[in-house]
């Protein structure tokens, strides 16, 4: 099992683009998960907000980071695409 690992680490080491495809995709994951967190907020935000016009902004700023997160979300299931 630790040998499967090693040779798994060994590989990365030597071929460069994967380790490049991987880091991508850590970084893609890190920025998802900023933007997830961003959304949580601002919908926090949104249910504690009375004032229509900051609301609507809220809405369209959640609108836009789903949006982001989706095609986020496809490219890391779909990398090839």
């Amino acid at each position: 099992m630790i040998s499967k690992k090693l040779f798994k680490k060994l590989g990365l080491f030597f071929d460069s683009k994967k380790l490049e495809a991987q880091q991508q995709r850590q970084e893609l994951q890190d920025a998802l998960r900023q933007l997830k967190n961003k959304q949580k907020l601002l919908k926090a935000e949104l249910e504690d907000n009375s004032n229509e016009e900051e609301r609507q902004q809220l809405e369209e700023k959640i609108t836009i980071l789903e949006t982001q997160r989706r095609k986020g979300i496809d490219k890391l299931r779909n990398p090839d695409s």
